[in-house]
């Protein structure tokens, strides 16, 4: 469902409101036709593929909801920035920035690869751990682009702003002749910032995301939920939204009057609820997080670390 035009750029809210695991995808008409992160849903982008011959797809960064339905655009060309761009040659390279290596090791990894090779693999409960599309949509890059280069499609330009944080490699782009930005994972939802993976950085989070506001935009485009928002509406919800951070530390922080450990925080639930849990990778993804945030206290001095243990000081 296309919900607004800015010229030639057109929007398609994503199956289920853009909710993860499908996101807001942009639609480019211009000499180049262009898709930007195509996980808006598979019957959206089969009509639009059927409907308009698809030069370019370019994916923001390599996160599923992302990507998962570039393997359908087997004509065009596959885009993505040079930082992640191993990720489309090397299934490793998504398991060491996602976090797989880091909290379950390689043998885990090589059974997610088999497991992503294989179309009959069960699904996981929350996430799209063992989803084929990984396999599927990971198999080819056809040109790396990165921060500074400015894009140019015929009569629509996008300006590659480098926002590490979400990821190391998470960029926005910038269109300025329409005064329009999309900004796919500073996405405005009550669940807040999101820096889960091996790669992922709190502080380079919030440095980037309020780098959006020195843009001369008038309209921001989120990849969830939200959706487009004016100037007006973005700003305040912007410093609302990274609030969650600091909301974050409060609640760990509370967690640790007692010594405990990285796990036995994660466990409680301060970042995802107890029953989402079960599924590993929102677990890899919670533990990463609580990991991260217990690291910050301590850099603040508001907690100490004593062997494996933290305690809020």
């Amino acid at each position: 469902m296309i919900i607004m035009n800015f010229e030639r750029i057109k929007l398609i809210v994503g199956d289920n409101g853009s909710r993860f695991p499908y996101c807001t995808t942009l639609f480019i008409e211009d000499d180049v036709t262009v898709v930007v992160d195509p996980g808006a849903g598979e019957r959206q982008m089969r009509a639009l593929k059927q409907n308009s011959p698809v030069d370019v797809v370019i994916n923001t960064h390599y996160h599923f909801d992302h990507i998962y339905l570039n393997y359908l655009f087997d004509e065009a060309e596959i885009w993505i920035n040079t930082e992640e761009a191993n990720c489309f040659r090397d299934k490793w390279e998504i398991a060491r920035r996602l976090g797989m290596y880091e909290v379950y090791g390689p043998a885990w990894v090589e059974q997610w690869i088999e497991r992503v090779a294989d179309p009959r693999t069960p699904l996981s409960p929350y996430s799209p751990m063992n989803r084929h599309e990984w396999w599927l949509s990971t198999s080819r890059v056809d040109r790396e682009y990165g921060p500074g280069e400015v894009l140019d499609f015929g009569r629509t330009r996008a300006e590659v702003i480098g926002a590490p944080g979400h990821t190391r490699g998470f960029c926005y782009l910038y269109f300025p002749e329409q005064g329009v930005v999309y900004a796919p994972d500073v996405d405005l939802t009550p669940f807040g910032p999101w820096y889960g993976g091996s790669d992922g950085s709190i502080d380079l989070f919030l440095a980037s995301a309020r780098r959006l506001i020195d843009l001369e935009a008038r309209h921001f485009i989120t990849g969830h939920e939200k959706g487009v928002l004016t100037r007006e509406e973005f700003v305040p919800r912007l410093e609302k939204y990274l609030d969650v951070i600091d909301q974050r530390d409060e609640r760990i922080l509370q967690m640790i009057r007692e010594p405990a450990t990285v796990e036995q925080v994660t466990r409680e639930g301060p970042i995802y609820g107890k029953k989402y849990l079960v599924d590993p990778w929102i677990y890899m993804w919670a533990y990463l997080m609580v990991e991260k945030h217990l690291e910050r206290l301590v850099m603040t001095g508001r907690a100490m670390k004593a062997g494996d243990k933290y305690i809020a000081k």
